[in-house]
């Protein structure tokens, strides 16, 4: 379905087009200078229909005269903490247990609608763009989303209950977007984690002499655990092949994580490499004809995307498994002519000691109800890790 409406900005009229499909505005959607392989229509129809488990997808484009000037992504969901919130205790303490009793018990009760502004398989700013034609102001902010929440309403019968806009990086060479809408409360998340690629690296040994010795030797202990491993570049059709293996491997590693917003679908790995062909390097790790491992590496114009892994955990210590994956992707973003390798968020330490360096990024928070959102400063306070890890550096 699609919904139209004249809007007026700065005296100037605009035309806002909303969808619950990208097939309905896709001729719109293309004519924008998409600066990413993410906001390209092929990988969003592919989310429609293999994305995260529960979503539904929503797209606005804001015209003038016809010509399409910018738009927005829209992804929604039923957040069920009894589900999405994993909470468990190795405590032998009466009070421990019981303490996980109740809250199993009360997240049954807690159910919520909420709209992501932004793509909640990727870490970065794909809220909104492009701006090179219109930047949008608070008015034009509060007006889409507004315009979008009573879409929903109106065609699924369902009532937002809050916005999130994620990410926005605070400053730096990857900044591209800027937040501006009104009522919302500002939080800063993890980092992401990004390896600058060196253009005078040719290959991983290149990379290598360019660390301090000492993690050099460690890199190169991690490297002969690997010996046994083989690492192998994987086809359309190796993907359909080994796909039910590799999701049970990305289970096994994301069950692990106390919260998730989304679960994979369970064809997301072969479907992924069968839209983005070889814009996506999908390496398997293999022991004889075992698979232990596997990782994604997307070449987003001169930028590398470690999109999703998997692993064996109860090998990770033997074969350092994903400490070789994380010298993998550096050594593929090298082959690729990569600017830059975005190892994305978690295991902050690990990712900086192979040269990632931490982007601070920030969300944006809104409930709809007026009374709640005035106490979100509070709750968030007390709800958001704070970040402490050490970062290492590893180069020269």
């Amino acid at each position: 379905m699609i919904k139209t409406a004249d809007i007026v900005h700065l005296g100037e009229s605009y035309q806002l087009k909303i969808a619950s499909g990208i097939g309905g505005i896709k001729d719109e959607w293309s004519q924008l200078s998409n600066k990413t392989i993410f906001a390209g229509v092929e990988y969003l129809e592919l989310l429609e229909e293999y994305g995260p488990i529960g979503y539904k997808y929503y797209y606005a484009i804001l015209l003038k005269n016809e010509i399409p000037q910018t738009a927005f992504y829209f992804q929604k969901k039923r957040v069920e903490l009894s589900k999405d919130f994993r909470v468990h205790t190795h405590s032998n303490s009466f009070f421990d247990k019981m303490k996980v009793a109740f809250l199993k018990r009360f997240f049954k009760f807690v159910n919520h609608e909420i709209l992501i502004c932004g793509n909640v398989l990727l870490t970065g700013e794909f809220a909104y763009g492009p701006t090179h034609l219109f930047e949008p102001n608070s008015q034009i902010f509060d007006t889409i989303f507004k315009s979008t929440v009573d879409f929903i309403q109106q065609i699924d019968k369902v009532k937002v209950q809050s916005i999130l806009c994620k990410d926005y990086y605070k400053e730096g060479p990857h900044k591209i977007l800027s937040f501006k809408a009104s009522g919302f409360y500002e939080f800063e998340v993890q980092p992401t984690m990004i390896v600058n690629v060196n253009p005078e690296w040719k290959s991983l040994d290149d990379y290598l002499g360019a660390v301090k010795s000492k993690y050099r030797v460690k890199f190169k202990k991690v490297i002969k655990k690997s010996g046994g491993l083989e690492f192998k570049r994987m086809s359309i059709n190796d993907a359909e092949k080994y796909n039910d293996a590799m999701y049970a491997l990305y289970k096994r590693t994301a069950d692990r994580a106390t919260f998730s917003l989304f679960t994979l679908n369970e064809k997301y790995f072969y479907k992924l490499k069968e839209t983005l062909k070889e814009n996506l390097q999908l390496l398997g790790v293999f022991k004889e004809d075992q698979i232990l491992g596997f990782f994604t590496f997307v070449k987003d114009n001169d930028h590398g995307d470690a999109h999703f892994l998997g692993y064996n955990v109860n090998e990770n210590s033997k074969y350092q498994l994903y400490f070789n994956m994380l010298l993998r992707l550096v050594e593929e973003s090298i082959s690729q002519g990569s600017s830059s390798l975005n190892l994305s968020r978690t295991a902050l330490e690990i990712k900086s000691s192979v040269g990632a360096e931490p982007h601070a990024m920030y969300v944006y928070l809104k409930h709809l109800n007026p009374i709640i959102n005035k106490l979100l400063p509070f709750i968030l306070d007390r709800v958001v890790p704070e970040n402490n890890w050490e970062q290492r550096r590893p180069f020269k």
